[in-house]
């Protein structure tokens, strides 16, 4: 019974603070990565640093979306975070990747690489999301060879009848 009380106070000072930490948007803002706006130099931090462009500044957020979503996903696995609230969260990131539209995939591969996830990986936080979607009794998207969202089809758009 001892062990029972002890794990569940975590649990409630995880979910206090994850309150406390709550964005506008309901999602846990201790997952968000930080893009910023300009390039690093020797002297920026004297003169400012140079505006990125919007297409560096998508594949950045595109890269930060997919390490916030790892973190989620890898806090859930841990049982450090209720199955609901981790699918809100994931979600949330979901949105975000799909709302950047098309990213450079050479440059985002880069930037992932830096931060950890290779090709494999996103496979991987592809299939964690599904699991979780899943445990959440939602339904699972499904996803192509190259690691896009497939839409919901019917079995005639798929040719199989």
């Amino acid at each position: 019974m001892a062990g029972a009380s002890a794990s569940s106070a975590p649990a409630a000072q995880r979910a206090a603070a994850a309150a406390a930490a709550a964005g506008p948007e309901g999602h846990d803002v201790r997952y968000d990565q930080v893009v910023k706006e300009t390039q690093e130099s020797t002297f920026s931090w004297l003169f400012g640093g140079k505006p990125k462009s919007q297409s560096e500044l998508r594949d950045e957020r595109y890269c930060g979306y997919l390490v916030s979503m790892d973190k989620v996903l890898s806090d859930w696995q841990r049982n450090e975070l209720d199955k609901t609230e981790a699918l809100r969260h994931a979600e949330y990131y979901m949105e975000k990747i799909v709302g950047l539209g098309t990213v450079d995939a050479e440059r985002a591969r880069e930037l992932l690489s830096a931060r950890g996830i290779d090709d494999q990986k996103r496979m991987d936080l592809q299939r964690e999301f599904q699991d979780l979607k899943r445990a959440c009794n939602q339904h699972v998207p499904l996803f192509d060879g190259q690691g896009r969202h497939l839409q919901d089809r019917t079995c005639k758009d798929m040719a199989c009848c």
